[in-house]
């Protein structure tokens, strides 16, 4: 009996320590800043739809025009408010980021959003108060019909006096709200979307080597329902050894992707390659492309390097769901003869 708890012990801590360490994140407190800070949109008579939660405004060439946010504090201190205005930009997985990033400027962004709209850089709130937030929006004379978008973001910042905040920028948490911003500069409907290849190039994201494929969406619009498919093939050559698709993608106007497609685990040797790009779109059309690019002696044992690395790491997760299984089942078997054992120990007792 002895023997067979020490045996369940044993094999417990055994598989206890084999498992990574689950890692938590401690959570805010009630009274974190974001649980005071709310905000309503006041919309102005330029609005086009007032559910939608964000401005959609229709404006002309030359307008200039003051747009309003209502900020709310809950909270028995006053509260410091960082505001942040950011261009619309699209990400490497086809989603547009409205929020502060460091995505490139795309070449046919001319109008951009953090020129024509102004703004404070922080408000504070009085205690279980209000505070009106003006933004000022200045379009060009000359500008074209189109699109310009973007976001502001509202961040609760605390610890430092107000005098302070232009030495420091201490956020308490990363909790922020974000409001959208969207200026229609006259007819926008009948504007297509415009999809250009500027380049194709390996490069590093991850620890992984990819292939990226730079797109421009030229004009003042947002590409909707947009996907890419890409094969690459050995110069001249006809199988394929790299496929790869993805769907319902979306680009804001004027604006690059940079399109990462993974080749750490296709064994790719040195040489020239050529790479098919389509894409399609609901509002775009259909364009495609057929691209060259090298890859070179360092950049294929790289490759290499990579793909022995992820086999490695497939044979070990295989081994650590075995022993895992073996060590589970073996847990099970013993603990039925403890308790077999109890109990046939239990009636001789009777």
């Amino acid at each position: 009996m002895k023997k067979h708890r020490i045996y369940l012990i044993v094999l417990l801590l055994c598989l206890i320590s084999f498992m990574d360490p689950i890692k938590s994140f401690a959570k805010q407190d009630a009274s974190n800043l974001i649980s005071g800070l709310s905000y309503e949109v006041l919309y102005p008579e330029n609005q086009k739809n007032k559910s939608l939660g964000y401005f959609d405004l229709q404006m002309k060439p030359g307008q200039e025009q003051k747009v309003s946010l209502k900020l709310y504090n809950t909270l028995a201190k006053e509260l410091t408010v960082q505001t942040r205005l950011n261009t619309a930009k699209t990400n490497n997985v086809g989603k547009v980021e409205y929020g502060p990033n460091d995505l490139p400027k795309d070449s046919s962004l001319v109008n951009e959003f953090t020129t024509i709209v102004k703004g404070p850089t922080k408000v504070t709130i009085p205690a279980n108060g209000s505070r009106q937030v003006d933004l000022t929006i200045t379009l060009p004379k000359e500008m074209n019909n189109g699109m310009v978008a973007g976001g502001i973001q509202l961040q609760p910042v605390t610890n430092i006096e107000a005098n302070d905040l232009a030495k420091k920028d201490v956020v308490v948490n990363e909790f922020a709200f974000l409001v959208g911003m969207l200026l229609r500069v006259g007819d926008t409907s009948s504007i297509k979307p415009e999809l250009n290849l500027n380049k194709t190039y390996i490069a590093f994201k991850n620890k992984k080597s990819h292939l990226f494929i730079n797109l421009s969406n030229s004009r003042p619009v947002y590409v909707e329902g947009m996907s890419i498919a890409v094969r690459v093939r050995k110069a001249n050559k006809q199988q394929v050894l790299v496929e790869y698709k993805k769907k319902e993608m979306r680009m804001a106007p004027n604006s690059m992707i940079d399109f990462p497609v993974d080749l750490a685990d296709k064994g790719l040797s040195a040489g020239t390659y050529s790479a098919q790009i389509k894409v399609s779109s609901k509002t775009g059309g259909n364009r495609s492309w057929t691209e060259d690019f090298t890859i070179n002696t360092l950049e294929a044992k790289s490759l290499n390097m990579q793909l022995k690395e992820n086999k490695l790491t497939r044979e070990q997760l295989f081994l650590g769901s075995f022993l895992l299984l073996f060590m589970g089942t073996l847990i099970i078997t013993l603990s039925y003869k403890v308790i077999k054992h109890k109990k046939v120990k239990n009636k001789k007792k009777r």
